[in-house]
C-alpha cells in the first residue's frame, strides 16, 4: 500500500482496496479477509480497517453478508436518465442475456389516483400489464404499467415478452413521445415485489413513476412503476445550465467577509 500525505490511515486503506477492485485484481463477488486480518497484515487497529471498508459498502464497491463476511460487490448497470424509458433495449445495448417474463396482462378500471394520472375518467377501462425483466438470468426489473385501452386498443394481440411496448407505443399506436414526466425514489421491497424479484422483504429498490406523454393529444398514454434491484442499477443524469453559476451566494458572501475581517 503506498502512503499518501496527510491523508488518514483508513483512507489510505479505503483508497488501497478500491484500486485492487477496479483493476480487476479483486474481482466481483470475492471475499475479502476479516478485519482481524487485514489489521494485522497491514499493523493498524481493527476500527481503523472498519472504517475503511464501511466506506467501501457506502460507495457500492463493497458488500456485508450477514454471517458470511466482506464481499467485492458486483458491478451495477449505470442508465442513462433517458434510458429509463425503454428498459428491455437498455439491457439488450449492454450486451447483457435478456428475458421478459410477463406476470399480468388485465383490464382494470381506473380508480382516483390511476384517473388523474393518466387524465381519464374514474372507471375508465384501463390494461394493467406486470413484466418481469431478466439480465442473465437474474430478474432485475419489475415493471408494473397501465395504458387506456381507448388509446392503446388491441394491445393484447402482441407479444409483450419479446416486444417492448416502447416500440409498440411508436410504432403502432403512433404516439409521439416527447414529454416524459418522472420520478426516482428509494423504496424497500414490500412482500409480493421480494418475491418477484426473488430478494428478501424490505430489500432496497429504485422505484420511477413514469407518466409518458403523447404530443399529437397532449394526453398520458401510459403511466409506470417500475421496480430496480439497487443492487444491479444506478442512474446517471447530466444537466447543462441554462447559464453558468458564477454569482457568490449571501451566506458565502458573509463568509468571505469575516475571513477578510478577521485577517485585517
Amino acid at each position: 500500500m503506498t502512503s499518501g500525505l496527510n491523508k488518514p490511515l483508513y483512507v489510505q486503506i479505503q483508497e488501497h482496496i478500491a484500486e485492487l477492485i477496479l483493476s480487476g485484481k479483486l474481482p466481483p463477488e470475492s471475499k475479502l479477509q476479516s478485519e482481524r486480518e487485514i489489521s494485522e497484515e497491514l499493523g493498524v487497529s481493527r476500527m481503523t480497517v472498519r472504517k475503511a471498508l464501511t466506506e467501501l459498502v457506502s460507495e457500492g464497491l463493497l458488500e456485508r453478508r450477514h454471517g458470511s463476511g466482506t464481499y467485492v460487490a458486483k458491478p451495477r448497470v449505470t442508465y442513462e436518465s433517458h434510458e429509463l424509458i425503454n428498459n428491455l433495449k437498455a439491457l439488450r445495448d449492454r450486451n447483457l442475456a435478456t428475458a421478459s417474463q410477463l406476470l399480468e396482462f388485465s383490464e382494470v378500471v381506473a380508480s382516483r389516483r390511476l384517473a388523474e394520472q393518466l387524465e381519464v375518467e374514474i372507471g375508465h377501462p384501463l390494461y394493467r400489464i406486470v413484466i418481469l425483466r431478466f439480465a442473465n438470468r437474474v430478474p432485475v426489473i419489475l415493471e408494473r404499467a397501465f395504458f387506456p385501452c381507448s388509446r392503446c386498443p388491441n394491445l393484447e394481440e402482441w407479444d409483450l415478452e419479446k416486444t417492448p411496448i416502447f416500440d409498440l407505443l411508436v410504432g403502432v399506436y403512433g404516439a409521439n413521445l416527447q414529454r416524459i414526466s418522472q420520478t426516482v425514489e428509494a423504496v424497500a421491497a414490500n412482500d409480493v415485489v421480494a418475491k418477484q424479484l426473488r430478494v428478501e422483504e424490505g430489500f432496497p429498490l429504485l422505484m420511477l413513476s413514469r407518466v409518458l406523454y403523447n404530443a399529437a393529444s397532449g394526453k398520458p398514454i401510459e403511466y409506470s412503476q417500475d421496480f430496480l434491484r439497487s443492487d444491479f442499477a444506478r442512474i446517471h443524469m447530466e444537466v447543462t445550465l441554462e447559464s453558468p453559476v458564477s454569482e457568490v451566494t449571501p451566506i458565502e458572501r458573509s463568509v468571505s467577509e469575516v475571513h477578510s475581517s478577521a485577517s485585517g
